[in-house]
């Protein structure tokens, strides 16, 4: 039977963990004894968690535990605070827990991977409780389980309870970009008198020199509004959860690519690039949403773009197979750091200062999930990158 211990304070023992003066045993069992779910163990039971578990002392930044990890460990945080966050390359802050709270459960309740990572604030401490531990003195205890159980359930009413909040800012900021676009219907009303204007309002009009480009220019604003309408309608439907048609045609898949080259050449990602099209004679229809399959190109010019030398070449290829179309986009870049590879498709990674990492995974959903094709690349350090995908033939 584990003697009994005096009651200490929490400033003390926020102060003694800090300065490690006095008998952190003591200060651990007393610790545990405040916690919710601890509270409800015999004292031989949490002597056993307090002389058996392991202290680890982490600085500022110091990562306790990663994302995806598949460590069967729990901790409680004796000094500091520790952030949890979500996301690998991007990570997005989800709570700040401090002394005397517990993380790092779910792995030892449903055997899966972490789901998000840890790392200091500051300097911190905290209570390791391996499997072994776990099992023997906190998961044979129904009452000790139960409070896990509400803590869990607090955790996640919170979670949800923000994603909601956040998506509905998403849907705010979406709904009021569609209405910026109104402007654009002054500036369409001016391009076209103008257009008028060059051209001449009767027949006989002799036309002026550059009511083509107005013309081009005036095709390519109308259609880009189109196109930025139709995402944002398909936004909020997606928000409210009204079920959207996905409309998909027979398509040409190389006109599409040389105005979608087109439209961006002005891009400074793509300025001073030389962009060759390879291309069998004969290029049979693809079956696909054409504003969607134009979202990939960009996606992956853009970077092919980023990725080249300032003068350099980007090689584009369209093939004819069995039952599919294969379009492959290929940069003379660096090519991309092997540590990174696998994560390209499934995290926000962007090399670009500027980048969010979204455009990898919107080309991924749109090929795989909505025309069921394939997406992947090749890739060589020191010598480019290739990305291809293939799409469905017509017919």
């Amino acid at each position: 039977m584990a003697k009994k211990l005096k009651s200490i304070d929490k400033p003390t023992l926020e102060t003694n963990f800090a300065s490690c003066n006095t008998n952190v045993s003591l200060l651990k069992f007393e610790l545990l004894r405040k916690n919710e779910i601890f509270s409800s163990l015999s004292d031989a039971n949490l002597d056993q968690l307090v002389q058996r578990s392991q202290d680890i002392n982490l600085k500022k930044n110091d990562v306790l535990f990663q994302e995806g990890a598949k460590e069967r460990k729990m901790f409680v945080i004796l000094s500091g605070e520790i952030l949890i966050s979500k996301g690998k390359y991007h990570q997005k802050p989800i709570a700040v827990l401090k002394q005397g709270e517990y993380l790092g459960e779910t792995p030892l309740i449903d055997g899966g991977p972490r789901m998000a990572s840890a790392h200091a604030l500051g300097d911190a401490m905290v209570m390791e409780i391996g499997q072994e531990l776990f099992e023997n003195h906190i998961a044979s205890q129904p009452k000790v389980l139960l409070e896990m159980m509400k803590v869990c359930s607090h955790r996640i009413r919170n979670d949800v309870e923000s994603m909601v909040k956040e998506l509905q800012s998403l849907g705010n900021f979406t709904h009021d970009m569609r209405n910026c676009l109104v402007p654009l219907g002054a500036a369409e009303i001016h391009l076209e008198d103008l257009l008028n204007h060059l051209r001449g309002t009767e027949d006989y009009h002799r036309k002026r020199k550059g009511w083509e480009e107005v013309q081009k220019s005036l095709e390519t604003m109308l259609a880009s509004k189109k196109y930025l309408i139709t995402i944002i309608d398909r936004s909020l439907a997606y928000l409210k959860k009204v079920r959207d048609t996905y409309v998909k045609s027979d398509t040409e898949i190389l006109p599409l690519i040389e105005e979608t080259i087109e439209e961006l050449s002005c891009h400074k990602d793509l300025e001073g690039k030389r962009i060759y099209i390879q291309a069998t004679k004969y290029q049979e229809k693809t079956f696909i949403n054409y504003l969607d399959i134009k979202r990939v190109v960009q996606n992956l010019l853009l970077n092919a773009g980023y990725a080249s030398d300032k003068n350099g070449i980007i090689e584009i290829n369209i093939k004819n197979l069995k039952h599919k179309i294969k379009i492959s986009i290929k940069d003379n870049g660096c090519g991309i750091p092997k540590e990174i590879r696998k994560d390209l498709f499934v995290e926000s990674y962007s090399s670009k200062p500027e980048g969010n990492g979204f455009g990898l995974l919107s080309a991924r959903e749109i090929i795989e999930d909505y025309h069921q094709g394939k997406i992947g690349f090749k890739s060589k350090e020191g010598k480019g990158t290739t990305f291809f995908f293939t799409l469905p033939r017509a017919g």
